[in-house]
């Protein structure tokens, strides 16, 4: 074939239509009145509810129209002048009908009514779970099919034209235009779709799926609890923030906001409004939920008439910095989240926790013992269960208390130090069995045991409580544990919680997965160990309870049942006879918790899905100190979390695991001087100019060869 000569074989077809180039006019005509059918029907059928596939058709209706409308009113021309035009023709209208049939399943993922009767946006947050369903798999299957059979349409109409690009400039120059919008449109989609496949929730594009944070008190983290709470939403989740987007507070709630929506797509979602831009929205929003502040979080849970409400006001959001000067300012948003999300989920009820006083118990108020230096309060721990939506109460124990109240949803027993009266211990039984209860409902304990011996004697008092943790399993042990490292205090006890338990506690603390395991601190604890099978009387057969807590495995911990024995003199002993330290060596786990009606999974690896989760009913500690003032917060604040956690999981809460502490939020300044700024600021501008300008004359020299 000879340079700029058109292939014949090729244009056989195009240079047989100029004599019927009117007739194919008239036929684009009539396929254009046929089309605008399709915007007609749509408005009849749905109104303005559909503006999606209305624009659409009408689109292509009018595409058809125009280009039969000139192809009828063309001068005539000679037979390869007419051929070149009908090219051009086909050329515009396939790859017309196919850029808009692409840019339509393109968006239509993105709509809902008005521009779509079918809510796709719904269906795709919703995940691969629900697109499988077979209403939504349809509607999948039209998005996917528009998309496809536009960007098949545009490839065939340049396919048709591509052998021509030598033989004729203005076709050349149309399709080197029409090559350019296709390989910028696939370009887009290209990029589109890999940035929404993370939110697919489909494999590997899971991991890509979280956001990192660069701040360095970690102010963008979701924390456990927050996950948690939010995975296990079980109605939808509206969140409205009032505020301006330049706010530096609102701009921490949007990250916090959005990292929340990742988490769990199709039960959280958020707006932001502005008092000038949604000013009708702002008043009917204010009116319905009697809003008494113009800034903050409205947080919506439920729907229609199960609605319920809790709003966070702006200054409950940050607490300012120690210098009114700085930037900087402490971040209270998510804990704030967090609680009104939990309140909201108990139906805004506060579970109601009462502590046990009057036996030597840790006191619910400000105290120390005189003269010891042992902290004997749990004041912190009391005033800490209030900002989260506990209620504490406290249960006077008297010799006449035969009954525990009946909207006692848990228990707390911290130290007693007496023996308790026998009315009180048929009391305390009868609750857990849910005997003379509402319903029959079974009542739900924490008892905190300690080191506390008879005045005068080397032994441990008993309460009765022994044996009433023994009817669930339980076996509390007449020792104490002592840290043989010379270097720390004796009595001074790291725990951790367990690799392998099932207990969604124990899982809350050691998450393996993210390389994290909390320590938690005791002083001078007990050891406990499972009784099986449990006494008669007592918790149904076959409730193992779970290790909550054991010592840390790389310190030597042995177990003392000599009270009055010091631990120097222990450890000469065993120096003495190595043989002793095999004998006393701890394994005894420090906390167990106990389950009823669960199942344990079979020993096979991976099968761990099989085990199923009792009924939460007692927490059981070898120490109380942990939770007194002196080791609550500042030395170890893991052991808040963990007491936390244990009401949490009785309450059937799922905020477990560590809570949320407040974040500062820094602000940097670039500390240079102005020339240097500037030079900053325009350099990197400058040499992408140098750049762009580079590739030019590179792209001139080789056209020019």
């Amino acid at each position: 074939m000879a340079n700029g000569q058109t292939p014949q074989e090729s244009g056989t077809f195009f240079e047989k239509l100029p004599p019927q180039r009117r007739n194919i006019g008239l036929g684009l005509i009539g396929l254009g009145v046929a089309l605008s059918s399709i915007p007609i029907a749509n408005v009849a059928l749905y109104g303005w509810q559909s503006l999606a596939v209305f624009i659409w058709g009408t689109a292509i209706a009018l595409l058809a129209l125009v280009a039969g409308f000139i192809c009828t009113t063309m001068v005539p021309a000679t037979p390869d002048k007419e051929a070149e035009r009908l090219r051009i023709l086909a050329l515009v209208v396939l790859g017309g009908f196919g850029s808009a049939t692409a840019l339509l399943g393109f968006l239509l993922p993105f709509c809902a009514s008005p521009f779509s009767v079918t809510d796709y946006r719904a269906i795709v947050n919703a995940g691969v779970s629900k697109w499988r369903e077979r209403e939504n798999a349809f509607a999948m299957l039209r998005c996917v099919a528009a998309l496809l059979g536009g960007l098949v349409a545009m490839f065939l109409a340049l396919s048709q034209t591509r052998v021509y690009e030598r033989s004729s400039p203005r076709l050349r120059r149309v399709q080197y235009g029409y090559n350019a919008v296709l390989s910028s449109l696939l370009l887009i989609f290209i990029v589109v779709l890999l940035n929404l496949l993370p939110y697919a929730k489909v494999w590997p594009f899971t991991y890509v799926n979280e956001s990192i944070d660069w701040t360095r008190t970690g102010l963008h983290t979701i924390h456990d609890a927050t996950r948690n709470v939010v995975a296990d939403l079980k109605q939808p989740v509206k969140v409205y923030a009032f505020g301006s987007s330049s706010d530096m507070i609102m701009r921490d709630v949007r990250e916090l906001l959005d990292g929340c929506r990742n988490i769990n797509p199709q039960m959280f979602h958020w707006e932001q409004l502005s008092r000038d831009r949604n000013a009708t929205m702002l008043r009917e929003l204010e009116s319905k939920y009697k809003l008494v502040d113009s800034q903050g979080l409205l947080v919506v849970y439920g729907t229609d008439k199960k609605e319920m409400s809790e709003f966070i006001r702006y200054n409950d959001l940050f607490k300012p910095g120690s210098n009114p000067r700085e930037a900087r300012y402490q971040f209270k948003g998510e804990n704030a989240l967090l609680n009104a999300l939990v309140y909201l989920s108990a139906n805004k009820n506060r579970a109601i926790v009462y502590f046990t006083q009057g036996n030597g118990e840790l006191s619910m108020k400000e105290r120390m013992a005189p003269g010891s230096g042992l902290d004997t309060s749990m004041s912190q721990l009391i005033e800490e269960l209030g900002r989260v939506n506990y209620e504490t109460r406290e249960l006077a124990v008297e010799t006449t208390t035969d009954k525990i109240p009946d909207d006692a949803e848990i228990v707390v027993v911290a130290r007693p130090a007496q023996p308790y009266p026998e009315k009180f211990l048929k009391a305390l039984r009868d609750y857990l069995h849910g005997v003379e209860r509402k319903e029959g409902k079974k009542g739900q304990m924490i008892v905190l045991f300690d080191v506390v011996t008879e005045s005068g004697k080397n032994t441990m008092v008993r309460t009765g409580l022994e044996n009433l943790v023994a009817e669930y399993g339980v076996r509390v042990n007449e020792n104490q544990l002592v840290d043989l490292d010379p270097s720390s205090d004796y009595y001074l006890i790291q725990g951790i919680p367990p690799g392998q338990s099932n207990n969604p506690i124990a899982k809350a603390f050691a998450n393996e997965a993210a390389g994290t395991l909390s320590i938690f601190h005791f002083y001078r604890t007990r050891t406990l160990d499972s009784s099986s099978p449990p006494a008669p009387g007592g918790a149904p057969p076959g409730n193992q309870p779970d290790i909550l807590v054991r010592a840390m495995p790389q310190h030597l911990f042995i177990n003392q049942t000599d009270l009055s024995a010091k631990p120097s003199a222990l450890m000469a002993e065993i120096q003495r006879d190595p043989a002793k330290l095999r004998e006393m060596l701890n394994r005894s786990p420090l906390a167990l918790a106990v389950s009823e009606g669960g199942s344990a999974a079979p020993p096979i690896q991976g099968h761990e899905f099989m085990a199923k989760e009792g009924q939460p009913r007692l927490v059981v500690f070898g120490d109380a100190s942990w939770i007194s003032n002196g080791l609550l917060l500042r030395p170890s604040p893991n052991n808040y979390n963990l007491f936390a956690s244990c009401l949490s999981w009785l309450a059937r809460r799922p905020d477990l695991g560590t809570q949320v502490p407040t974040a500062e939020h820094d602000v940097y300044e670039l500390k240079a001087p102005q020339d240097t700024k500037l030079r900053l600021l325009l350099l990197p501008g400058f040499l992408m100019m140098l750049a762009v300008l580079a590739l030019g004359v590179g792209v001139w020299v080789v056209r020019r060869r």
